[in-house]
C-alpha cells in the first residue's frame, strides 16, 4: 500500500471519529424513564442527570428528574425539577400536569390550580387536566366548581374512571348521595374490580341506615382484594341482617366457592334460587341441584 493511500485512510478514520457523537439528551432522557418503568430509580436518575448534562435546556430531561424525585418521595426537589420542565417546555402537558400535581400533594393549592389551568388553556379538549382541576377545587372545598369540572372531564371522555369515581366523592360531600351512587356505578361498569367505589358504596348504604347493602359492598370490595375471610363475613352480616336479601346470598355463594368450600356455596347458591335469583337458578339448574330441596 502506497503512503498516499495509507494518509487518505487515516484521515478518512480522523474523520469518522470526529463525527461521532454520543447520545441526545433525548435518548439518554428515554433510557431514564426505562429504568424508572423498572423500579430501578438509581439508574433513573444518573440517566436523567446525564441528560441534563447533555443539553440542560431539555425539558424532558427535567421532566424525568422530576419523576425520579417524586418515586424517592422528595416533593420540593420534584418541584424545582417539574418548574424547570414547564419553563424550558412552557406546552409540555406532562410537566404542568406533573408540577401541579406535586405542588397539590405539598398543600399548594393556589399555584396547583394556577398551573392546571394554563394547561386547560393550552389544550381545553383534555379531560385529564378538567379531572385534576376538579380534584384541586375539591380540595379546596369547591364542591360545587369541582362538580362541574368533572362533569366536563366525563364529557370529553365517558370511559374517564378516575372522573366518574372523583365526581362520586364528590357528590357525597354535597350529601348528593343518589347521584354518588350512579356516579360510582358507572365507574364500576367500566371497571368492575374497582375496590374503592365498592366502598364508597358502603358508606353510602350506611348514611342511609341500609345496612344489609352496605356489608354486601363491603363483601365486594373484598372480593375484589382477594380477601375471601372477609368477603365471607361481610355477605354473612348482609344475609343475617335481611335473610330475604337475594344477591346477598348469592354473592355469599360465590365467596364459598372461591373459597374452596363447596357445600357451604351450594347452600347459599340455593338460598338466592329460592329467593328468586335468576342467576343462582340458572347456574344450579346446569349442575341438576334442585334448590328447592
Amino acid at each position: 500500500m502506497n503512503l498516499t493511500k495509507l494518509a487518505g485512510m487515516v484521515a478518512i478514520a480522523f474523520a469518522f471519529v470526529g463525527c461521532a457523537k454520543g447520545p441526545s439528551s433525548e435518548e439518554l432522557a428515554f433510557r431514564s424513564e426505562l429504568y424508572r418503568d423498572m423500579n430501578n430509580i438509581a439508574k433513573a436518575e444518573t440517566w436523567a442527570r446525564k441528560a441534563i448534562a447533555v443539553d440542560a435546556s431539555d425539558a424532558t430531561a427535567w421532566y424525568q428528574l422530576g419523576e425520579v424525585w417524586m418515586r424517592k418521595n422528595n416533593l420540593d426537589s420534584a418541584i424545582t425539577a417539574f418548574d424547570k420542565a414547564a419553563e424550558l417546555g412552557p406546552e409540555n402537558m406532562d410537566a404542568l400536569y406533573a408540577l401541579s400535581n406535586t405542588l397539590s400533594a405539598k398543600g399548594n393549592y393556589d399555584r396547583a390550580m394556577e398551573i392546571m389551568r394554563r394547561a386547560i388553556e393550552i389544550k381545553p379538549d383534555s379531560t385529564i387536566g378538567h379531572n385534576n382541576l376538579g380534584v384541586i377545587l375539591s380540595a379546596k372545598g369547591q364542591n360545587d366548581e369541582a362538580v362541574k369540572s368533572f362533569q366536563k372531564a366525563i364529557e370529553l371522555d365517558a370511559s374517564n374512571i378516575s372522573a366518574h369515581f372523583n365526581l362520586g366523592t364528590v357528590l357525597v360531600k354535597l350529601n348528593r348521595l343518589d347521584d354518588a351512587t350512579a356516579a360510582f356505578k358507572k365507574a364500576l361498569a367500566l371497571n368492575s374490580t374497582y375496590s374503592q367505589c365498592y366502598a364508597e358504596l358502603a358508606n353510602i348504604c350506611r348514611l342511609q341506615g341500609r345496612n344489609d347493602e352496605m356489608y354486601n359492598n363491603q363483601g365486594l370490595a373484598f372480593l375484589t382484594q382477594n380477601n375471601l375471610g372477609g368477603a365471607i363475613l361481610a355477605f354473612q352480616n348482609a344475609t343475617k341482617i335481611n335473610p330475604n336479601y337475594a344477591l346477598g346470598h348469592n354473592n355469599l355463594a360465590y365467596a364459598y366457592l372461591r373459597a374452596n368450600q363447596r357445600d357451604n356455596a351450594i347452600a347459599s347458591y340455593k338460598a338466592a334460587a329460592r329467593l328468586g335469583y335468576a342467576d343462582a337458578q340458572r347456574l344450579l339448574a346446569q349442575e341438576k341441584i334442585d334448590w328447592n330441596k
